[in-house]
């Protein structure tokens, strides 16, 4: 499809108000192959655009005999620096021998109002009983205990992020975050069936 034009209808406001995102503009697309055009709004672009990268993330990463994959959840506070809850993790996985392969964030809000972090990330795979996460994987963040979880099943959890509403945090903040680079790891010593957690 191609892009026609643009129509904006409403602005954005300016202040963090941390609230569910509204339209502000209709974008107008043309089908090559029937010249038909379709009208979507700026928000069904994003989610749509968000929605093939929360699939591609855990796609890349859904081999469990290669990855494990581990949410976190941590409240938003409007003067946290994540950058250091990812520091911190990087380092506790570097000193356990393993590396942080790749990770997404999605802001979301409750339904009690509050505004939280949806973290998950991919690391290299961890053999462990049961679902407890190991020592070095259990964070804190701003003195406080920060929920962590294996992530089981990849369909359940794709069909719990793809559809959540865009938060709005106020221009320039983003509500969502990937890595740039997925680090995979090579597969020349496993079997040709590896298991994988869509199941």
């Amino acid at each position: 499809m191609i892009h026609i034009y643009s129509k904006t209808f409403s602005r954005r406001t300016k202040e963090g108000i941390k609230s569910i995102r509204r339209a502000t503009s209709i974008k107008v697309y043309e089908d090559e192959t029937n010249q038909q055009r379709i009208h979507f709004t700026d928000l069904e672009v994003i989610k749509y655009n968000r929605g093939k990268k929360i699939r591609l993330f855990f796609e890349t990463y859904s081999c469990r005999e290669r990855y494990s994959l581990i949410e976190y959840v941590i409240d938003h506070n409007d003067n946290d620096k994540l950058d250091r809850f990812f520091f911190a993790l990087k380092k506790a996985l570097k000193e356990n021998g393993s590396e942080l392969l790749g990770y997404i964030r999605l802001v979301d809000i409750g339904l009690n109002g509050g505004v939280h972090h949806h973290i998950v990330v991919a690391i290299n795979y961890i053999d462990v009983k049961g679902d407890e996460l190991p020592k070095h994987l259990k964070r804190t963040f701003n003195g406080k205990k920060v929920h962590g979880q294996f992530v089981r099943n990849i369909k359940k959890i794709i069909n719990y992020y793809v559809p959540k509403e865009i938060v709005e945090l106020g221009i320039r903040k983003r509500t969502f975050v990937r890595s740039q680079k997925y680090k995979e790891i090579k597969a020349n010593s496993l079997n040709i069936n590896d298991k994988i957690l869509l199941d």
